[in-house]
């Protein structure tokens, strides 16, 4: 239980329901329960008087992964999301077969706070070979718990833009080759009207 106290007539939280009492007892405090509460001293008289009380919840990560299956073709870059929300802030980090990644010439790893509760992480994967192919796992820990999040990664036939958009590379020194995505569409289009016309006569 949480209380909230003050010598007023009146509490609310933004955006919430309206309480009266000097005190405000929060019984099983969840995550929700945070925010600003507002104490307002009203006699019905003068302009009442108005305080405020930030409210910090803690509790352990919630681990969102927006896409758990992505695909991409050989040789072109993904990205792999994870959203999670926790209080205090989490330690993150990305996994595959158990082993830790961290940023070098086959990933790159980045992750920014949209709030104080909540971090976006993103696992970019740099031209993709067949080794990178399968599950990856986004994992956060804070001092009251941990979660994960599992992403599966596949390979596809046709390069999925974004991120794959105008860049293409070949060979095994991941020589970069730019190309505009016109071209990359014109290109798919007439393998997929060859193919046909060849199942066609055969």
């Amino acid at each position: 239980m949480c209380g909230l106290c003050c010598p007023c007539f009146g509490e609310n939280r933004e955006g919430g329901a309206t309480y009266s009492g000097n005190v405000l007892n929060i019984h099983a405090v969840s995550k929700e329960d945070r925010g600003t509460y507002y104490c307002v001293a009203d006699n019905g008289v003068s302009r009442g008087d108005r305080r405020n009380v930030n409210l910090e919840v803690e509790f352990a990560p919630v681990v969102t992964i927006p896409r758990p299956r992505v695909e991409q073709a050989l040789q072109y870059d993904m990205d792999l999301d994870c959203h999670i929300e926790a209080y205090p802030p989490p330690a993150i980090r990305w996994l595959k077969d158990s082993v830790q990644l961290s940023s070098n010439q086959h990933y790159q790893l980045s992750q920014f706070a949209t709030a104080d509760e909540f971090t976006d992480t993103t696992l970019r994967v740099i031209t993709a070979e067949k080794r990178q192919y399968g599950e990856y796992i986004c994992q956060a820990t804070n001092k009251l718990g941990e979660a994960e999040g599992r992403v599966e990664f596949t390979e596809s036939v046709i390069p999925v833009c974004p991120p794959a958009c105008g860049q293409a590379r070949y060979g095994g020194d991941a020589s970069t080759v730019t190309v505009s995505s016109f071209l990359l569409l014109v290109a798919t289009i007439l393998a997929v009207v060859a193919a046909a016309q060849h199942v066609k006569h055969a």
